[in-house]
């Protein structure tokens, strides 16, 4: 699958058979990394990037950080490897009742639980609320699952991208970071829920913005993913 930034990959694991992982959308498991020479056995926690329903497959993306002890050895993993995980774990899911709006804003790999949840809704609840995924990246590039997103706003009237680029080359769309884009197209908070996935300095950028809006603390839900 192309997904965008060349350092970063996306993964489908296959369930063994007669196995089966109950989830939802919105969590996270952790990958059991295997001990190396004199480097001890340990986990990492990445989102689940798939939904429930689509069966005995669990999709992740994660990006490169050279030298990092596990995604080195995920990025060294070729097809038909066995690895080990640990879950479901998190509670990053949606909340209920469902409000008439919920904004998904997120960065970088920050996307992953997005994509299992906003699957999950269009594909099996198919609420009448309006959906909006607010996605901001560096560079053109780095848009993950772009092309995916572009046709399920395509066959659902109720879903929305807005994608932003930071440092575009060729990108005429958004170029504001994802707070200020809060401002310009969500300012009433009626009946919204906002979900916040990325780093933190981001996430608390956000939340501010959000709040000054309006927004309640209960209205605002994220992940930190440093």
């Amino acid at each position: 699958m192309d997904i965008g930034i060349q350092e970063t990959r996306h993964f489908e694991l296959a369930l063994p058979a007669g196995s089966v992982f109950q989830f939802e959308a919105g969590q996270f498991l952790n990958i059991m990394v295997p001990a190396a020479g004199a480097n001890p056995a340990f986990k990492r926690p990445y989102s689940i990037a798939s939904p429930p329903h689509w069966a005995n497959r669990i999709d992740l993306c994660w990006k490169r950080i050279h030298g990092g002890k596990a995604t080195e050895y995920l990025w060294g993993l070729k097809q038909g490897d066995t690895i080990k995980v640990q879950g479901p774990l998190g509670r990053f899911v949606l909340k209920r009742p469902l409000p008439k709006r919920i904004i998904f804003v997120s960065t970088g790999t920050g996307i992953a639980p997005f994509r299992s949840i906003i699957a999950w809704l269009l594909e099996q609840e198919k609420p009448a609320i309006e959906i909006h995924n607010l996605f901001g990246n560096r560079y053109d590039e780095d848009i993950l699952y772009l092309e995916e997103f572009e046709s399920w706003a395509k066959k659902n009237p109720n879903f929305h991208n807005i994608f932003t680029v930071s440092r575009p080359k060729k990108w005429t769309g958004e170029k504001e970071y994802v707070q200020n884009l809060i401002k310009k197209y969500f300012p009433q908070p009626d009946s919204t829920h906002i979900y916040i996935c990325g780093l933190t300095k981001m996430i608390e950028e956000v939340v501010q913005t959000a709040t000054a809006l309006g927004y309640a603390k209960d209205q605002i839900f994220y992940e930190k993913y440093d």
